[in-house]
Formats: structure tokens, C-alpha cells, sequence
């Protein structure tokens, strides 16, 4: 069996980061701190007396360092137990997409319009993704059915993907080394708008996934980052 058809009946999820995971990790990220720094308080005491001034800021740095680990696993627990609502699932001859009971189903044995593009992230966003490292989206749109999926990658995952997948790179106004596919389309400009108004994120192996699924499907999608494209 290979890794292609293995991953039918896949469930990509989406937005594993949305903001209800967000400000639940941030609130635990609080209360961990309190605990810690209560536990700490208490053996401090027991050990060495009461502490004032200096020694109580140091027990506070310590509190914020030894509450990481407890943080980082409860996110860990809500990004496995609390989803968006939104996923894709990788069927056998379709896409299927699933939002909050609304459901849009690509046919892939017929005319399917697609556009892929990426850009680098100049500054980080959100904490969450380092200044260099990239955006990769594609907007699949079949009828009225429109979908904007996108993944942020380290460099290393954005070049084995892009030796792959041809991807228009979207570059800033100001940058005169333009590459042969790159540059300030306005085609790829509106679809990148769509993405930040209502795409939805992806982890990078669920993308390369994605796309793995797309090309099983479709003979020339590797090569064309933008057409109707045709089973």
C-alpha cells in the first residue's frame, strides 16, 4: 500500500491554534505560575525563613521557569481534545471540507481551479512563528465552492516541499530580485487576502499531505501553481 492511498479517509484538522486554545493555555499558563510559585513559597519558608525583596523575585523568576513544562503539556492535551470545527478530509476521488456542520465537497475528477503561492515571514507572528520561515497556501475553488488552506514552515520544509510543488512566490513591492515565478501578481495578491480574511492553517505534514492527495488526483498539479486544472 503506498503512503498515497494509505492516507484516504485522512482527517487533516485546521486551526488547531484557534483562540479558544489560545487564551485556555494562556489562562493555564497563569495558574501554573500561581501554583509553582505558592509550592515555592512554602518550601522556601520551611528551608530558610521567610524572603523579602530580591528573594522574593527570585522565587517568582523560578516560578515562571519550572511552569513551562506543566504549561506546555496542557496545551498539548487541548490542541488533542478541543478542535476548531474545521478540517479537511482526504477521500477517495474528493476533498471534503468540513466547517462547523457546513460541509463543500471537491469533486477531483472534475475541473478543479487551483493557486499556489508563498511568501517569507519577515517578522515573527504571534510567538508562534519565527521571523524566515514561510507561509505556503492554496485556494482550491470548484462552482461557488471556495477554500484557502495554508501551513507555516521551517525553510528546510519549505524546500522540500517547493522542489516538489511549483509555488508562486509573492514578493514585496520593493524587491527588485524577482525570481522567475515570483513577483506582485494581482491574482495571487487577491487570493493571499482571501487567506488572511477566512483561511484556515493546517501543520506542515497535513499540507504536504494535501498536496500529495491533489497530485494522485490531478496529473498536472505539481508543475502549475495556477489554471483550471483537469483530472
Amino acid at each position: 500500500m503506498t503512503g498515497r492511498t494509505a492516507s484516504l479517509g485522512r482527517t487533516l484538522p485546521a486551526d488547531r491554534f484557534h483562540s479558544g486554545v489560545r487564551l485556555a493555555a494562556l489562562g493555564l499558563w497563569i495558574a501554573a505560575v500561581v501554583v509553582v510559585y505558592l509550592i515555592l513559597g512554602v518550601l522556601v519558608d520551611a528551608l530558610i525563613g521567610p524572603v523579602a525583596g530580591a528573594g522574593t523575585l527570585l522565587v517568582i523568576v523560578l516560578a515562571v521557569f519550572l511552569a513551562q513544562p506543566l504549561a506546555w503539556l496542557a496545551e498539548r492535551q487541548l490542541l488533542a481534545r478541543w478542535p476548531s470545527g474545521r478540517a479537511a478530509e482526504l477521500a477517495p476521488g474528493a476533498l471534503i471540507w468540513r466547517e462547523r456542520g457546513r460541509l463543500i465537497h471537491f469533486d477531483l475528477s472534475q475541473t478543479l481551479n487551483a493557486w499556489r503561492w508563498r511568501f517569507t515571514i519577515r517578522r515573527r507572528r504571534g510567538g508562534r512563528v519565527p521571523s524566515g520561515h514561510h507561509c505556503l497556501a492554496i485556494r482550491l475553488a470548484q462552482g461557488e465552492q471556495v477554500v484557502s488552506l495554508y501551513t507555516f514552515a521551517a525553510p528546510a520544509v519549505t524546500e522540500g516541499l517547493t522542489a516538489r510543488y511549483a509555488f508562486y512566490e509573492l514578493r514585496p513591492s520593493n524587491d527588485k530580485d524577482k525570481p522567475a515565478l515570483g513577483g506582485r501578481d494581482a491574482q495571487y495578491l487577491t487570493a493571499e487576502n482571501d487567506r488572511w480574511e477566512a483561511g484556515a492553517e493546517l501543520d506542515p505534514g497535513d499540507f504536504e499531505a494535501l498536496l500529495d492527495h491533489l497530485a494522485a488526483h490531478i496529473p498536472e498539479f505539481a508543475r502549475t501553481p495556477a489554471a483550471g486544472l483537469l483530472p
